[in-house]
């Protein structure tokens, strides 16, 4: 908060007045319920990612013994028999790193995207810098999505990022040196 002199025409007298300022640190409730708004987005985006990729990785599951089962059926051996147990076991122990890689890139991007909202709820510097940052990165590849194929999806999105950076900016604190 920084404080305004009330000058008079009477004399010296000088009364503090509050000022609210972003400069400070400090939001008021609209900016606030701004950032919070962008924090639970940015929340339910990094949960959203966790249930797709484990949605993805049970299909991939699914289809590893989708094609075991084609393969038994195909040459016409019995599913009981110790073939099939054989290759119903490899399957089982296959060391494709694909899911790995979904899952783990998944939990990296989820993280990213809870840390931000977290930084953005509870007002933090870094919060908003990470915030300006994630939103900024795809402002290229939407042009270029746009460029390429201008459709209405497109359009949104980067609309969408760029109203998420306007906000963010507008909203940024800045904490400023204490000065005794």
């Amino acid at each position: 908060m920084r404080q305004a002199r009330n000058s008079s025409a009477a004399g010296p007298a000088v009364l503090p007045v509050v000022v609210p300022s972003v400069a400070d640190g400090k939001l008021g409730p609209v900016g606030r319920a701004e950032l919070r708004i962008i924090a639970v987005w940015e929340a339910v985006k990094g949960a959203l990612v966790i249930v797709a990729a484990a949605v993805a990785l049970k299909f991939l599951r699914l289809d590893a013994d989708h094609t075991i089962d084609v393969i038994i059926d195909h040459l016409h051996l019995d599913p009981a028999g110790h073939t099939s147990r054989i290759l119903n076991q490899a399957a089982e122990h296959l060391s494709d790193t694909r899911p790995a890689l979904i899952a783990a890139g998944a939990i990296a991007y989820a993280l990213i995207r809870f840390v931000e909202a977290y930084g953005l709820w509870f007002q933090k510097r870094w919060g908003w810098l990470l915030g300006i940052a994630s939103a900024g990165l795809y402002l290229p590849i939407e042009i270029v999505d746009i460029v390429r194929h201008l459709t209405w999806t497109n359009v949104a999105l980067f609309a969408i990022n760029v109203l998420v950076i306007i906000l963010l900016w507008r909203n940024r604190t800045r904490h400023q040196p204490v000065i005794k």
